[in-house]
């Protein structure tokens, strides 16, 4: 393990330009704009689906990208003939929303869903409440009103942008419209320390403490972090140096409860992302388990992008997802259910001996998730919609 600290104070909010800002540079633009709405501006889906997008697009020479709130949108009605395409970042069903979609009907500006979770229809809750395994009314009132707001208006869009092949293919099945695929990727905050981060590990030794990592603490990952317990119990039976750190909250097992009062099992708190990276930078190992079904199919990569580009090694559940951009032994590990304990042993017992694995998947990454790699991708995502779906705008 090494003790990485983080020297600088990071907030948990965004850092979103005042609404009169956004306002003017609207009107002032003399390229196309491209606006996203969202309920909240959110340290999580709309950090990677408009924060970051906002971020890339900065230096773009034709599009102009911003944001407003469902809250904002009566203040924005009389720029409507300024707005290209309005983009939708998971926005719930509202009357304010509902309002703002005819009157863009009625002025023939497109509507584009951007989505990054199988959630927008009622029909996927029960086996989303069943992979979670939360039974309770109030869980079962609360996802399946959250879907169908999803669904209202996800229904009446005009195409989507979403995360993942798989999501994709559902979407493409359920609404049979155009949809688009946008990974999430990284901003230029979580790259500025993530840099700090790697040249303090070469500068300082770690400890003989081997930890391993897992960043998805809350109890709606409970049955993934379960795949893993027994490879991780038997570790940590074995050797007395392997320690489990997870982030956030979750309900323990009965046997990581006994590991967790011998000291065995640390939890650290929810943090800023910026100063998540150091978290992530700090373990040995992280481990991305996830339980096989169709939500998790949907999720994206970003678990392994976050911690290659801090020199972490990563182990992954052998999905579509994964497979798809980890090569095993080469930038990162895939596992199996059952393969858990052996490739978790297998980077313990050769951690010194992993440097290519590191360098490589951090290249992979900056390559793929990098944010001053994002700009020409999202351009031209944003010339095949306006392509696609209406007249050259």
């Amino acid at each position: 393990m090494y003790a990485l600290k983080c020297k600088k104070e990071f907030d948990m909010q965004l850092e979103i330009p005042e609404f009169s800002i956004r306002y003017s540079n609207i009107l002032q633009s003399k390229k196309k704009n491209i606006v996203y709405i969202k309920d909240v501006f959110d340290n999580s889906t709309f950090r990677y689906r408009t924060y970051n997008v906002m971020e890339a697009m900065e230096s773009s020479d034709k599009y102009y990208v911003t944001c407003f709130l469902i809250s904002e949108l009566y203040s924005i009605y009389n720029i409507l003939d300024k707005i290209d395409l309005v983009i939708l970042q998971r926005a719930k069903w509202s009357f304010e929303l509902e309002s703002f979609i005819r009157v863009l009907r009625e002025l023939n500006i497109k509507i584009i869903y951007d989505m990054d979770d199988l959630i927008y229809h009622t029909k996927y809750v029960p086996k989303y409440l069943n992979s979670i395994g939360d039974y309770r009314e109030f869980a079962m009132d609360s996802f399946f009103a959250l879907s169908k707001r999803y669904e209202m208006i996800t229904s009446i869009s005009d195409g989507f942008i979403v995360t993942t092949q798989s999501l994709k293919r559902h979407i493409e099945s359920d609404f049979n419209k155009p949809v688009w695929i946008l990974s999430n990727f990284l901003n230029l905050e979580q790259e500025e320390e993530s840099k700090k981060i790697v040249q303090m590990k070469e500068n300082m030794d770690k400890d003989d403490k081997f930890v391993i990592g897992y960043f998805s603490g809350s109890n709606s990952h409970q049955r993934d972090l379960e795949i893993v317990e027994s490879a991780i119990v038997k570790l940590m039976e074995k050797y007395d140096n392997i320690y489990l750190k997870i982030v956030g909250f979750m309900n323990l097992s009965d046997r990581f409860q006994e590991w967790k009062k011998k000291g065995r099992i640390i939890f650290d708190k929810f943090v800023p992302y910026q100063e998540l990276q150091y978290k992530i930078g700090s373990v040995d190992v992280n481990i991305i388990p996830l339980q096989k079904h169709e939500f998790n199919e949907c999720k994206s990569e970003l678990k392994y992008f976050e911690a290659s580009i801090v020199d972490t090694i990563s182990v992954a559940t052998n999905n579509e997802v994964y497979s798809g951009i980890i090569e095993d032994d080469v930038d990162g590990y895939l596992s199996g259910e059952m393969d858990w304990y052996e490739k978790l042993e297998y980077i313990y017992l050769n951690y010194d001996k992993m440097d290519k694995i590191r360098k490589n998947a951090k290249e992979k990454c900056y390559w793929n998730y990098g944010n001053e790699n994002m700009k020409e991708k999202i351009t031209n995502l944003y010339d095949e919609i306006i392509e696609s779906i209406g007249e050259e705008l």
